[in-house]
């Protein structure tokens, strides 16, 4: 076989432990912080200006927080009473690039914070961009004696880690059974981090959208025609004028203006038994493929396998999972199947980026099974020397799962259990030799007596 093992090793842990382990990670996570401090004296002859304190943000910034401090009260004591006196009131507000006004808070909130995805009241949700920001100072008050105020930003750093989410959601915009704000706070209960809102040929649902702290809401429009379905992901409104079209050039013009316009292009379901995609796979532009539509099924598998003879002929097409959720079912859930995405951030840039080049798995449940690639900062989607040795961590296991390491030519088959004990981690490491990718399954069996079924299913890492 052309796999080379290097470690295995088998983690049985209890569930203490395995949340321990997790948490240590999460707290890794938090420590990738910088901070500076801008002190800055304001003279009394400054009382009742403005004035611009600039500080510069590095790349790869995810959020800025700005906590400040200064004497606002003067206590005095007098016969046995203690009073206090306002003697400053410093108001703040932030411009960021090329001095673009962000919010401002007055002088009742002490800490402020702004990121792509979400900020402080008062404002901007505004993408955290490289070059010179500036605070600006309010001098309100300003005592006899001046002032001392202390500013303290704290830049938190974009990395790669793991968001959950739904790329194909329906409400009342179209056929669905609830509104967009109940569908994102059904999404947010169930501690997802992102959903796509994506309702048939409309996109007047996406004026619609809300923000839920702890989630990012995107955007989206499913292009749904007699021929085939495609998700526009990311942009409020990927076309103008009307919807349909009634040739392959006409489809074709389609597809391209919404991409041109920013939308990530997905073909839905290609495989559908009732609404397959007719249009073919070489005259219209996409950037990927909706493999795992709903419950596991037959047109899902006949995605998998049309994919998999596609990345054996060179072709890199990038896979998602949806839900196509429109109302709460037995079978019928947001987030069944779970999109997994590893990107930089929640920000919605970062987002559509990991999809595009995907950097993610499929899983049925978000509860898992779940996987990671480590290889020089590289993982899932990315590319690598053919000599790499990748370190493969498989997590959310459950005793007598499948796993399956598959390359261009062939495979390998684990079964998670280990000298009678179940296996709920795994930490493999492999070297692919003489592959040009390598993807990964895992199978299981949700109910004694049941047979196996596909419960994650991965973007390859290519060699």
């Amino acid at each position: 076989m052309p796999m080379i093992s290097s470690v295995i090793i088998f983690n049985q842990f209890s569930e203490k432990d395995s949340q321990l382990d997790y948490y240590d990670i999460e707290e890794e996570l938090l420590l990738l912080k910088k901070v500076i401090t801008i002190n800055k004296y304001i003279d009394k002859v400054l009382e009742g200006s403005y004035f611009k304190l600039p500080f510069q943000v590095e790349p790869d910034v995810e959020r800025i927080d700005i906590e400040y401090s200064y004497a606002k009260y003067q206590l005095n004591t007098s016969e046995g009473l203690i009073s206090s006196k306002q003697i400053n009131i410093i108001d703040l507000s932030l411009c960021g690039l090329k001095g673009a006004y962000i919010g401002s808070s007055g002088s009742d909130r002490c800490h402020i914070w702004v990121s792509g995805y979400e900020s402080a009241d008062g404002y901007a949700v505004t993408p955290v961009r490289e070059g010179e920001w500036s605070i600006v100072a309010g001098a309100y008050n300003v005592a006899d004696e001046g002032v001392d105020v202390t500013y303290n930003i704290t830049f938190t750093m974009k990395q790669r880690r793991l968001f959950k989410g739904d790329t194909h959601i329906h409400t009342l915009g179209s056929d669905g059974f609830m509104s967009v704000e109940d569908t994102a706070r059904l999404a947010s209960s169930m501690g997802l981090d992102y959903i796509f809102i994506t309702d048939h040929n409309n996109y007047a649902h996406n004026d619609r959208i809300i923000q839920i702290e702890g989630m990012t809401v995107l955007p989206g429009t499913e292009w749904t025609h007699y021929k085939g379905h495609a998700g526009m992901l990311g942009v409020k409104k990927p076309f103008e004028g009307t919807f349909y079209t009634n040739s392959l050039e006409e489809t074709a013009d389609k597809l391209l203006e919404a991409k041109g316009n920013g939308a990530i292009i997905i073909l839905n379901h290609p495989f559908c038994f009732v609404c397959s995609w007719q249009w073919g796979f070489d005259s219209i532009v996409f950037d990927g493929i909706e493999a795992w539509n709903g419950v596991m099924s037959e047109r899902n598998l006949r995605c998998i396998s049309w994919w998999h003879k596609q990345l054996q002929r060179g072709r890199r097409i990038p896979i998602i999972g949806g839900s196509d959720f429109h109302r709460p079912g037995l079978f019928s859930s947001i987030a069944m199947p779970c999109t997994c995405l590893y990107a930089l951030s929640r920000e919605p840039e970062d987002l559509m980026d990991a999809i595009r080049k995907g950097n993610c798995y499929i899983s049925y449940l978000p509860s898992g099974p779940g996987m990671e690639v480590v290889c020089d900062g590289r993982g899932l989607g990315d590319t690598v020397l053919q000599d790499a040795e990748l370190e493969l961590r498989f997590f959310d296991l459950c005793g007598g799962d499948v796993i399956k390491l598959i390359t261009d030519s062939d495979e390998e088959i684990i079964i998670c259990e280990h000298k009678g004990q179940d296996v709920l981690e795994m930490l493999l490491h492999r070297k692919f030799i003489n592959s040009s990718f390598c993807r990964f399954e895992i199978y299981r069996s949700y109910e004694k007596g049941l047979p196996q079924m596909l419960a994650m299913l991965s973007n390859p890492v290519y060699f």
